[in-house]
């Protein structure tokens, strides 16, 4: 055992005067001139290759107005020297959004008055003065402020709004208005570049810009008692974002910020109205005309692959009510049928029957497949009427 501590110890020794010598040990002089030399050779011949690539061979970042491009599947990525491409795309789109401020009044039971407060964003579509936002962000308000870009604050007038798809129009008296460039949301793919621009949490952080990508697209998100299709992004929106833009890297604006999910275990899923969807709800709204949606005329509840198992159904959308007139009672379906095809497409859930009539418009026919309380399956022309919501 001594003899392993001593040859252990030894070893230690020589450890310890290697390190020692390596850190103590100073190059002699002519060392230090040689090295200086190949030091001061490689810093000029770095130089001179250094010049001439900056001169003789195209550099296209030389220039910072000179712009980088570079393509994959056809599609072009664009930005200007090391500057961020969210800098153009900020500088186009914002002068077109606006910040809202709002005042609302209630009562209570004893009759007492009571002022609340709210903010949002909006999209300025017109040299009229139509902003778009969303209708949870006006409804109930008694007064409605403006903040245009350069801090100029306007009454605005509600001119309609719409529940269902969470979308109102506003309209303010201004000349020389800064309009924004609306997009294709048809268009979209997953990954690409989303900008979202608005006013989180209040008037005095308006026109702020968060970026991110499109994470999804067709998501089906339940507002209330609606289920809606949205455009899903890790774009930064906050409280206050509603009613803002969602652009492309184009600067064109494909979705309108909606909500988000606030939850302590999600982080980063926002939700944006495709515009396509909700250009012609605007459009209708701005001509005061009622928002006219397809109807088939039923109330209906799923019957699931478990309920269908359990209780001997065919699976699909059980019809609980006919509305009386509608296309539905004139078409022959009855209480108790379940609708198990629309246009040839099968149908599981009432999200799914409903998905297949907004694809079409008042007016036109659908023919749906029925399991009849006789056992049967027939097919059924139905016309669409509208809806009275």
């Amino acid at each position: 055992m001594s003899e392993f501590f001593q040859e252990n110890n030894e070893n230690n020794e020589m450890k310890n005067t290697f390190y020692r010598e390596v850190i103590e040990r100073k190059p002699e002089k002519s060392s230090r001139k040689f090295i200086a030399l190949v030091l001061a050779a490689g810093l000029m011949i770095g130089t001179i290759f250094g010049y001439g690539m900056d001169n003789f061979l195209p550099n296209p970042g030389r220039d910072a107005n000179n712009v980088y491009a570079a393509a994959v599947d056809n599609t072009k990525i664009v930005y200007s020297g090391t500057v961020s491409p969210v800098v153009p795309i900020a500088e186009k789109v914002s002068p077109s959004i606006v910040a809202i401020s709002l005042k609302t009044r209630s009562r209570d039971f004893f009759g007492r008055v009571y002022e609340g407060q709210g903010t949002g964003s909006g999209i300025i579509i017109d040299k009229q003065g139509h902003i778009i936002t969303n209708n949870h962000v006006v409804e109930g308000a008694n007064d409605i402020i403006v903040i245009l870009h350069d801090g100029k604050e306007l009454e605005a007038t509600l001119i309609g709004r719409d529940s269902q798809t969470d979308l109102a129009v506003i309209k303010v008296d201004a000349d020389n208005l800064t309009v924004a460039e609306l997009g294709d949301s048809s268009a979209l793919k997953v990954g690409e570049l989303a900008v979202a621009i608005g006013s989180p949490m209040g008037t005095e952080y308006a026109g702020s810009v968060t970026a991110g990508i499109i994470s999804g697209l067709n998501r089906t998100v339940s507002i209330g008692d609606d289920s809606i299709k949205l455009i899903q992004t890790d774009a930064a929106i906050n409280p206050g974002n509603s009613g803002g833009a969602l652009v492309n890297s184009e600067g064109k604006v494909i979705g309108i910020n909606t909500i988000k999910f606030a939850e302590t275990r999600v982080e980063g899923m926002g939700f944006a109205i495709p515009i396509n969807e909700a250009k012609p709800i605007i459009e209708d709204l701005i001509n005061n005309k009622k928002v006219l949606r397809p109807y088939l005329g039923i109330q209906g509840i799923t019957i699931s692959k478990e309920e269908a198992e359990e209780y001997k159904l065919t699976q699909g959308v059980y019809v609980r009510v006919v509305i009386p007139g509608s296309g539905a009672d004139a078409a022959g379906v009855r209480r108790g049928d379940i609708i198990t095809k629309i246009d040839d497409k099968k149908v599981l859930t009432i999200e799914d029957l409903i998905a297949e009539i907004q694809k079409h418009k008042v007016g036109e026919t659908v023919k749906i497949e029925v399991y009849n309380q006789g056992n049967e399956y027939k097919t059924l022309t139905v016309k669409l009427t509208a809806s009275n919501d």
